[in-house]
């Protein structure tokens, strides 16, 4: 078992409008060896082409402005697209990877401020068994912190 098989290197990245950012964001990745990157708000068109160098694209688009997750995955990693039941509220893209001989599903997330994050989104992308890994802009507000 080599060491990537054990870890790999993630982020996790609002883009606030990918195609507006490719400079940023072809720096962070390389500077910091990224090999899965996690972008939420990627404000990409359907149909819209968005790709970087060594690395696999999966994405959402939203239906909506402000939405739309992606996943970049670097070349050489082992992975597939992970299909979710459509969860209510939460907007998921998620891939699965083998990590030290076992599954994991990963998950670029998106849920609208104007959304409550409700547990049967959770429990549909939980659901299944394997260790997931969750992140984007969930937009969660925590009350005592007057947000």
């Amino acid at each position: 078992m080599t060491e990537r098989d054990k870890y790999l290197r993630l982020a996790c990245w609002n883009a606030l409008e990918v195609c507006g950012r490719m400079l940023d964001l072809e720096h962070f990745l390389k500077q910091h060896s990224v090999e899965i990157c996690l972008l939420s708000e990627t404000i990409l068109n359907p149909g819209e082409v968005f790709r970087r160098a060594n690395y696999i694209c999966h994405r959402t688009d939203g239906m909506t402005a402000g939405r739309g997750r992606a996943i970049l995955v670097r070349l050489g990693i082992v992975e597939n697209s992970v299909l979710v039941p459509a969860p209510t509220y939460l907007e998921v893209t998620a891939i699965q990877v083998i990590l030290s001989g076992k599954p994991v599903k990963i998950f670029a997330a998106y849920l609208s401020p104007s959304r409550p994050l409700i547990g049967a989104d959770l429990t549909t992308c939980f659901a299944g068994g394997l260790p997931v890994l969750m992140a984007g802009n969930l937009n969660v507000k925590y009350v005592d912190w007057n947000s």
